[in-house]
């Protein structure tokens, strides 16, 4: 929860300033950070579409996103348009930039947005450095705590086999949520 969860936090509240009502596109809803993205967002009354494979479909819509888009059939710059914010954690900043309204704003945590992209006249694009703070930890406790936000954690008891089938899992970039092997009691 203090990584992930609160690079999620940090990037809803201080670099989006994300408001109730607003529309939202979190890119790779169905990993670590993209999970607490879209329940943090719902959290303060948002809109959100979401990218995903399709098999992460009906957990993402009950975590709270209003549109899954598989990004494996479609572009969501081709059925998302007029969009407030754009949280991006898959490195996708062009079709992130597509899908925002003209004075929109983008935070990425994976990518690196290039001169022309910082320069933008109208749309606002960012790298995030997540600088949370102990307030902010306590706030994203609380949403865990009153059920607002739901962890997504997949439990392996430890063994050789379970680490390198963890650590496969990780690297083949579709994990959902976050893996944790059980060492002892």
């Amino acid at each position: 929860m203090p990584i992930a969860g609160l690079t999620a936090y940090y990037g809803m509240k201080h670099n989006l300033k994300l408001q109730s009502g607003q529309k939202i596109l979190v890119q790779g809803g169905a990993g670590g950070v993209g999970l607490f993205a879209i329940q943090i967002a719902k959290a303060f009354g948002a809109y959100v579409a979401t990218t995903a494979s399709a098999n992460h479909r009906d957990l993402l819509t009950r975590l709270g996103a209003d549109e899954v888009i598989d990004y494996h059939e479609t572009d969501p710059a081709a059925v998302l348009h007029d969009y407030d914010a754009v949280f991006d954690t898959v490195g996708d900043i062009d079709t992130g930039l597509k899908v925002l309204k003209a004075d929109g704003q983008l935070a990425t945590i994976a990518g690196q947005p290039t001169d022309e992209q910082q320069h933008d006249q109208q749309k606002k694009v960012a790298f995030q450095f997540t600088q949370g703070s102990s307030q902010d930890l306590a706030d994203l406790a609380q949403l865990v705590v009153s059920g607002q936000v739901k962890l997504t954690v997949a439990t392996l008891p430890f063994s050789v086999a379970n680490v390198i089938k963890g650590h496969r899992s990780i690297e083949s970039r579709h994990t959902t949520g976050k893996i944790v092997i059980h060492v002892t009691d």
